[in-house]
């Protein structure tokens, strides 16, 4: 009797230690075995430099090797990079050619979330959102404190966050008139502001083609590519809107001793209203994470997005029983079904490093390393 027991003490620890070894991804030939669970470094996009900075802090313990400094090493190398001239500075110019910074970080065993938005001279966007985290009570910061406050903590400024390459970008668009851009039911149409908004209910509409026009502003953004073009308006969803001027890193970290971190960071969408704050510094759209459950990123249009919080649906979908891959789903389909055009995507993974991602609209691809890899693994996922 004693011997069956043991023997069954022993099938229970085997089954335990497969069941913490190995851990599933999403990809184009749908779920696959991949390693070892912790440490996790997953990140949006083939960000590779990214998720290698956060594995160097995460698994060789410098930076105290915690989730939270891994987050910020990652998308600090982002920002330094530069990626897809979307996350840092000198990137995405707004309508008035400069560039802001949004990011957020969040520790995943407290809670505890620091974020900035709209902020202007200041070039580090995550190590701002950490010091908003650290030494203050609030969660978000934004604008031109956000950036007195980020100096006031020793982080280098007023710094010029525009280039050449953003500068550039911004006169080609101002020499078209301004288009595409996110405005909608304003007058003028098909050139650069002032605007003024249109009383679509007391206008009377001539003309077959302006007809098109205003029937065509309810959840599109009013524009065209040339000035004498009035014929094809331009949906936000497909002109304004894409994979290299709508892109975040958005990344999740599980550490050794298990615990969670989320952070992003972005310089928002090309060509903005001056203002505007995307999901990037939202908890719960851009990113969320909770250590007794897993973690969520997102990128897309963020305007669209941040009404349906993705990220924390996906977790509180994974805290209810989803698998990751069925959370990821769910998220996006909620978005689907109330904006058929939109862009976006989401990875999950849960506390055991099990990882999936779902997308609408474009090729989603994120990126993972975790301790059974010699290097960054990059996953497509297909709409």
């Amino acid at each position: 009797m004693g011997s069956m027991r043991r023997s069954s003490v022993r099938l229970l620890i085997g089954f335990l230690l497969i069941r913490l070894n190995w851990c599933s991804a999403v990809g184009d030939k749908g779920a696959e075995k991949v390693g070892v669970a912790f440490p996790v470094v997953v990140s949006t996009w083939p960000f590779r430099e990214a998720v290698r900075a956060a594995w160097k802090v995460v698994s060789t313990g410098e930076g105290w090797g915690s989730a939270v400094d891994a987050v910020v090493a990652g998308c600090s190398a982002c920002e330094d990079l530069r990626c897809d001239g979307t996350v840092g500075p000198g990137g995405s110019p707004d309508e008035n050619g400069e560039t802001t910074l949004d990011a957020l970080v969040m520790n995943g065993a407290t809670m505890e979330i620091g974020a900035v938005a709209a902020m202007r001279y200041v070039k580090d966007g995550i190590k701002a959102a950490k010091l908003v985290m650290e030494h203050s009570e609030h969660t978000l910061l934004v604008g031109e404190k956000a950036t007195a406050f980020a100096i006031s903590m020793g982080l280098p400024g007023p710094t010029n966050l525009s280039s050449p390459e953003s500068i550039e970008k911004w006169e080609k668009w101002k020499q078209n008139h301004c288009q595409p851009n996110f405005w909608k039911n304003v007058d003028p149409v098909g050139k650069c502001g002032p605007y003024h908004p249109i009383n679509l209910a007391s206008v009377e509409v001539e003309g077959s083609v302006k007809n098109e026009v205003v029937g065509s502003q309810g959840g599109l953004c009013q524009g065209y590519f040339e000035s004498d073009n009035l014929l094809e308006p331009i949906k936000s969803n497909l002109k304004v809107v894409n994979r290299h001027n709508h892109d975040t890193i958005s990344m999740a970290v599980i550490d050794k001793m298990g615990h969670i971190a989320v952070g992003t960071s972005t310089n928002g969408a090309t060509f903005k209203i001056p203002g505007r704050v995307g999901d990037g510094p939202i908890p719960g759209s851009s990113s969320y994470g909770d250590d007794e459950v897993g973690a969520c990123g997102a990128t897309g249009d963020g305007d669209i997005m941040m009404r349906f919080l993705p990220c924390y649906q996906v977790v509180e979908s994974m805290r209810q029983g989803m698998d990751p891959r069925d959370a990821a789903t769910d998220a996006i389909s909620r978005i689907a079904r109330k904006y058929p055009d939109f862009i976006g995507a989401v990875f999950a993974v849960n506390k055991e490093g099990v990882h999936a991602g779902a997308c609408h609209g474009w090729t989603f691809q994120y990126s993972v390393r975790n301790s059974s890899m010699q290097d960054v693994e990059v996953i497509t996922v297909y709409p």
